[in-house]
């Protein structure tokens, strides 16, 4: 075993430990091989864990644990614990070593020390299955998958890639997306040292367990320098002593986030040394009001009952006689040290069936793992023999409240199916089904049904359109891209609902907020308003764009202002009789429009004009007349 340790790990750093599972008979004092084993474990600094099964004595092994560093003895108790366990041990160290600076003339060389931290589920790599089935060649892992991404705009017909020199990030600020390119962001990045400078000193009691932000870390003198240890115990002497914490600004890394932290003494006990509890605590905005208002005071008889329930729930045993003569010692219902996470003891057990077992299916959860999270069953025990929870309910006046539910929604498909349902309808024979015939071979119709039939079909749409079905959708051009969602909204002719007016309705909303922006996003502005011509031109709503032009070279103040000097020279005029036959602008107020002069018809094109109006209306009129009225008029 030592052999292959040392092949393995060779002159890498690691933490080696041997376990040996043996008897006391498995050795004898004076062994030569044992000893010359010893000294290559001194060498190499690895340990030899020897747990010993079945004997009452520790023989030769424990000698050897006397006179060597390098073997331990490990009790079968204390390697089970071991092995349940679902992670690998980790060393202590400190996550970074400073000053603890205390004033311009003290400075503490301190360690700062992670007492938790959270075991997540471990990862789990994409592989590929066709790749692993392949013969290895020169790559280590021939099967481990590469994630390659490409960016594209979403509304380029071409589908081109977008580089990385033309890509930017942004932020979301209400309905808009500000950009913030890479310099922006060195330049918004706090810089600072890494550092733990003291603010002053405050009352440790004005600082609760609610202000904590993060986990809570240690901090204790510097290893092996004397001075500081000293230095720190006196200040930890002296914040006992006034009842005092640090507040402090801390900063673990060089440029990072700084945070506002606590610094809670803590004196050492049995020859350990003094330390402080770093606490994290909040900025004004990480702060939430407390709105509840305060309670009633408890009577006499009210508190005793809840005493009652807190000694019954109590988690340290009492003694139970004597044992050998001494008192027992207590029974802890709970150990934190043996309360290993459920899911991970679970997930690794399944993991080590899958490795034996390819085919291995996943075991239903054993209520084994899940003991010490349940109610001890002599806790249990002492809340059914004080009859607690009927005290409880005498006392306080307990009642389960029933929640009330809402109205459940039912569907027409339940409804016609539960009717049915009650009803009991069999088989129907359409043979023996008796219908009226007319003298001419045709079946009867009745009044009531044509009538019926007639009135749903004039109440089926206005002007012989069909009437809308369904609910109407839910229409919404954004900000980021507007242009694509205009044009989306546009293709909708599904249901019969008129999605067209409020895209264009949004779409200058958008057009007037990006102007207002400012003129680093007047070019998206002027795409946006590009579509909306183009759209209007499309679904023939002439008056739309041209009334929302107008209104924007009217519009004050001076970013609308350099927006529409823009949209000019792009030629983004008005829409003209020559593009829509139901636009009123000719192509000479168009062009008079986009050089902002007055346009003034001549004579000629108004008597046209008022000529061609006076057709339009009597074709109109003749339209509008029926078949008997031009019989009447032909009479």
């Amino acid at each position: 075993a030592l052999d292959f340790m040392i092949k393995k790990t060779r002159d890498q750093k690691y933490s080696k430990a041997i376990h040996l599972i043996t008897d006391s008979s498995s050795a004898s004092f004076g062994d030569a091989d044992l000893e010359a084993c010893i000294k290559q474990l001194d060498a190499t600094s690895t340990k030899l864990h020897v747990t010993l099964v079945g004997a009452t004595d520790v023989g030769p092994w424990g000698h050897l644990a006397k006179t060597s560093t390098a073997v331990q003895i490990l009790p079968l108790p204390m390697l089970a614990r071991r092995c349940s366990l679902s992670v690998k041990p980790v060393e202590l160290r400190a996550k970074v070593r400073l000053q603890l600076i205390v004033s311009q003339h003290l400075q503490i060389p301190v360690g700062v020390y992670s007492r938790t931290t959270r075991v997540s589920f471990p990862t789990l790599k994409k592989r590929s299955k066709m790749a692993a089935a392949l013969p290895k060649g020169d790559h280590p892992n021939p099967d481990h998958v590469v994630i390659d991404r490409t960016y594209h705009v979403a509304d380029d017909p071409d589908g081109e890639e977008v580089v990385a020199e033309d890509r930017i990030k942004g932020h979301k600020y209400g309905q808009s997306i500000v950009p913030m390119s890479e310099y922006d962001e060195a330049a918004l990045m706090y810089t600072c040292e890494r550092t733990l400078t003291a603010l002053g000193f405050a009352l440790a009691t004005s600082i609760g367990p609610e202000h904590s932000m993060h986990q809570v870390e240690t901090v204790a003198a510097d290893r092996g320098d004397g001075w500081a240890s000293c230095a720190f115990e006196s200040l930890v002497d002296a914040m006992l002593e006034e009842n005092l914490a640090i507040i402090a600004r801390y900063s673990f890394r060089k440029n990072s986030q700084p945070r506002m932290v606590a610094l809670m003494p803590r004196k050492g006990s049995g020859g350990n040394a003094s330390i402080m509890d770093l606490q994290y605590l909040p900025f004004f905005e990480d702060l939430r009001e407390w709105s509840c208002a305060s309670l009633p005071m408890p009577s006499v008889e009210q508190r005793d009952a809840i005493s009652a329930l807190v000694d019954a729930m109590s988690l340290d045993a009492s003694p139970k006689g004597v044992l050998d003569g001494a008192p027992r010692p207590h029974d802890e219902l709970l150990k934190p040290e043996d309360s290993n996470n459920p899911c991970l003891a679970r997930f690794y057990s399944f993991l080590v069936q899958r490795a034996i077992d390819p085919k291995a299916k996943v075991p239903p959860p054993g209520l084994d793992s899940w003991n010490h999270l349940e109610l001890p069953a002599e806790v249990a025990q002492r809340l059914k023999d004080g009859k607690l929870g009927e005290a409880l309910k005498a006392k306080f006046g307990l009642e389960k409240v029933e929640k009330v539910l809402g109205k459940k929604k039912h569907f027409w498909r339940e409804a016609i199916a539960a009717k049915r349902k009650d009803l009991d309808f069999g088989e129907v024979d359409t043979k023996r089904i008796k219908v009226a015939v007319r003298e001419d071979g045709k079946k009867e119709e009745k009044d009531e049904d044509k009538v019926k039939d007639e009135g749903s079909q004039e109440h089926a749409g206005f002007g012989g359109m069909a009437a809308p079905v369904g609910l109407p959708p839910v229409v919404h051009v954004g900000s980021v891209h507007p242009e694509r969602d205009f044009e989306r909204w546009l293709l909708h002719k599904s249901g019969g609902h008129d999605a067209v007016g409020e895209a264009m309705r949004q779409m200058r909303g958008v057009i007037e907020r990006l102007a207002d922006e400012g003129e680093d996003f007047h070019g998206k502005a002027l795409s946006c308003f590009g579509a909306l011509r183009k759209g209007c031109v499309q679904e023939a709503e002439a008056a739309v764009y041209n009334a929302f032009a107008r209104a924007l070279s009217r519009a004050p103040g001076q970013l609308r202002s350099r927006f529409w000097a823009r949209a000019r020279e792009s030629g983004l005029g008005l829409i003209t009789d020559s593009e829509v036959p139901t636009s009123t602008v000719t192509s000479e107020e168009a062009s008079a429009f986009l050089r902002g002069e007055a346009y003034w018809p001549s004579s000629a094109t108004a008597s046209s004009a008022k000529a061609a109006h006076a057709s339009t209306a009597a074709v109109a009129a003749a339209a509008a007349l029926t078949e008997q009225d031009l019989e009447a008029m032909m009479d």
